[in-house]
């Protein structure tokens, strides 16, 4: 390995933009005690309040418990309704003891209404009959998103003998994991299901969730949250069909409005702009690449950012030569100095362009 290092600074322009009509709109506090407001692709947070404050998060704990399902069990799986499930207490959907119901159904009971006794037999179920097992699950999974304030001990969120406890900033890591799966997506966006279960009982699910319900146009999936200890909580995911946000609050005083500010903030004052595309690497100065031993370089994703008005946007190449066809550095992303994002940086090993190699590379990056 070289120990060569070399850094290129790019400018790439001004990026930015007002609203149509000429209005920057600023927010500079909510009503809730707790809060935030994240961009989905990116994650870059536009506003927070407390949002590293540990505290209890009610029933919002059930977008973990809804992923976790999803990712462990099959939809039609049939689930067995035992009597503790039923005797749980608070929000419930008066499942009955001895009855079946098919997962999807459970989960959809879960998101739209809250019911704790779906929770639990969830849990009870994706667990192995352990509910401890799937609360180990919950705890693993929080670690994996990077969720490195909160701890879970039960699947509903309820606080009375035991609690669940994270952060707005967490919460909002969490929802923004969730929606990038297409069936939490769905059940999340519903505002109405209907359903039987085995024995023939029929339940109709409203959601629970106003802004889900005609009161804002463009929210697509979202929990409420409610106990003594943790008052209101609220999860939201908007998209105007250009953006996406995720607003979560905690202890929350009007947090339907809250929730409708913050992504009309959002999408009135950033917009979401591609800096990177796959493929070759167009370099402003050529010598820098025979600098640092490479004819040509090219990255195998693409980027985009979350920017507003009066915000520079860079790319900083950090290379290391490596005499392999790994990695040879990385690209960072940079708005207003902080690096945002960073990707790999490969190169081209003066493979000739008519050689098998080099027509494959060609292909890979599209040149």
């Amino acid at each position: 390995m070289k120990k060569k290092m070399l850094k290129v600074l790019l400018v790439i322009g001004l990026v930015g933009a007002v609203a149509a009509n000429g209005v920057v709109y600023a927010i500079e506090d909510i009503t809730s005690e707790c809060g935030i407001v994240m961009e989905q692709i990116t994650g870059r947070v536009l506003f927070e309040k407390c949002a590293d404050e540990e505290m209890y998060v009610a029933s919002i704990t059930k977008i973990l418990t809804a992923i976790i399902a999803i990712e462990n069990a099959e939809l039609d799986d049939w689930v067995d309704i035992a009597s503790e499930d039923v005797h749980q207490v608070g929000s419930s959907l008066y499942l009955v003891d001895g009855d079946r119901m098919l997962l999807e159904d459970l989960l959809y009971g879960l998101m739209l209404r809250s019911g704790n006794d779906a929770a639990w037999a969830i849990a009870r179920y994706v667990g192995g009959g352990d509910v401890a097992v799937f609360v180990a699950l919950m705890n693993e999974k929080a670690a994996e998103i990077g969720m490195t304030n909160s701890l879970f001990q039960n699947p509903s969120g309820l606080d009375e003998t035991t609690y669940n406890l994270s952060t707005a900033r967490d919460m909002a890591l969490l929802q923004r994991y969730a929606m990038n799966n297409p069936i939490f997506r769905e059940i999340t966006y519903e505002s109405l299901y209907e359903t039987t279960s085995e024995q023939g009982k029929r339940f109709v699910w409203k959601n629970k969730h106003r802004l889900l319900n005609g009161r804002y146009e463009h929210a697509i999936s979202g929990k409420t949250g409610y106990t003594e200890q943790a008052k209101r909580t609220l999860v939201t995911s908007a998209n105007n069909g250009e953006i996406e946000l995720v607003a979560v609050t905690i202890k929350g005083g009007n947090d339907w409005n809250d929730h409708t500010r913050m992504f009309e903030y959002g999408f009135k004052n950033f917009e979401l702009r591609q800096v990177l595309e796959i493929g070759e690497l167009q370099m402003l100065e050529d010598d820098l690449l025979e600098l640092a031993g490479f004819d040509r370089l090219f990255v195998r994703e693409e980027r985009s950012v979350f920017v507003r008005p009066g915000e520079y946007v860079r790319k900083h190449l950090v290379m290391e030569n490596l005499d392999n066809e790994e990695a040879v550095g990385v690209l960072e992303i940079l708005i207003d100095d902080e690096v945002v994002d960073q990707i790999d940086v490969y190169a081209f090993f003066d493979a000739p362009t008519n050689s098998w190699w080099g027509r494959i590379v060609d292909w890979i990056v599209g040149s």
